[in-house]
């Protein structure tokens, strides 16, 4: 499917918004100290046909922030069940791997994920014994494995890997916003789950 043809005003329009200095850092300016995710997240809220346009294209080019924590909290519920009066909980799930990945600077990136995974077992059988299972889900942690193998798969491919572009000062940078992020997601989680 070809491109349809500009006309020589159309061209002159699009030329200039391609490698407009200035567009660029008007844009800059207005997105303040909002991150660059958080901006188009919010834009694309404005402007819904954009976003349709996006998906039926099937643009996997933008991703909201809070979908990654969606899709992060929904593995963690898969094996641990965070104490509803405490959401520090989350934290300390999320701080498991991230200690990990920022300690660790020479790994290889399978053995890396490998640490990470023994790392979060530990904090599964270290919440068993405090909590019971309750919060520690599953019959035993042979049991609960399958769900923190892709826990931590996902943690590391798509929040370090691929969010992070492995840089762990970009990781550490927006752990807070990750926290945040995935408190928010459980408080609404917890809240549907008042309701039904």
């Amino acid at each position: 499917m070809s491109r349809p043809r500009l006309d020589a005003e159309q061209k002159k329009v699009s030329f200039s918004l391609a490698f407009s200095p200035n567009l660029i850092a008007a844009l800059e300016k207005v997105r303040g100290a909002k991150s660059q995710s958080v901006f188009v997240e919010e834009w694309l809220r404005q402007q819904p046909q954009i976003a349709a346009e996006l998906a039926a294209m099937n643009d996997p080019g933008f991703i909201p922030p809070i979908v990654r924590y969606e899709q992060l909290v929904e593995r963690l519920l898969a094996f641990y069940s965070p104490r509803k009066e405490k959401l520090s909980t989350i934290a300390r799930a999320l701080l498991a791997v991230h200690k990990v990945i920022i300690s660790e600077q020479n790994g290889v990136a399978q053995e890396l994920e490998e640490q990470i995974y023994v790392a979060m077992e530990a904090f599964w059988l270290q919440e068993r014994r405090k909590y019971g299972s309750g919060v520690a889900r599953g019959e035993s942690l042979e049991a609960a494995r399958p769900a923190i193998k892709e826990y931590v798969h996902y943690y590391y491919h798509v929040l370090f890997l691929e969010l992070a572009r492995g840089d762990r000062k970009v990781l550490h940078q927006r752990l807070r916003s990750l926290v945040r992020g995935c408190e928010t997601v459980y408080k609404e989680y917890l809240r549907n789950v008042s309701e039904r």
